[in-house]
């Protein structure tokens, strides 16, 4: 069973992330909730493999490679800790107006320009930005 389990990590790992990025960029707090309940079930797995590696019964089993595995254990239960922290720290501010800013995207051509972005203004005159009128050229 824990077999399968292991093998099983990497792509529900994948999809918790997936769904992640989905419910940070659309703001949905019940998808938030329930992918940190899952970062805990990962936090729970893996210090359950760390308690694993050093179980009397099971010791030889993990003897060969238990410092590699003690490191990538003790990393990626560092790693969760701030995902936690961070996916916290998103749902806190969800509903504070930057929803509209990631959700909607214009792509804009070489030649077009948009009405909210901004250029630097031309500051060769005394600091202040004159209207210039736009240059013609030939090719």
């Amino acid at each position: 069973m824990e077999f399968y389990l292991t093998i099983a990590a990497i792509p529900i790992t994948i999809l918790i992330l997936a769904g992640a990025a989905i419910w940070t960029r659309r703001e949905i707090k019940i998808g938030m909730i329930i992918n940190i309940v899952l970062y805990f079930a990962a936090l729970a797995y893996f210090l359950f493999k760390l308690v694993r590696i050093y179980q009397p019964s099971r010791q030889a089993q993990y003897r060969p490679a238990r410092t590699s595995l003690t490191i990538f254990a003790v990393l990626t239960i560092i790693l969760i800790l701030l995902t936690i922290v961070n996916a916290c720290v998103c749902m806190h501010n969800f509903d504070k107006g930057l929803k509209p800013f990631v959700t909607t995207r214009k792509l804009i051509g070489g030649d077009e320009k948009a009405d909210n972005f901004t250029e630097l203004p031309d500051m060769k005159h005394g600091g202040t930005a004159a209207p210039q009128a736009s240059r013609m050229t030939i090719d």
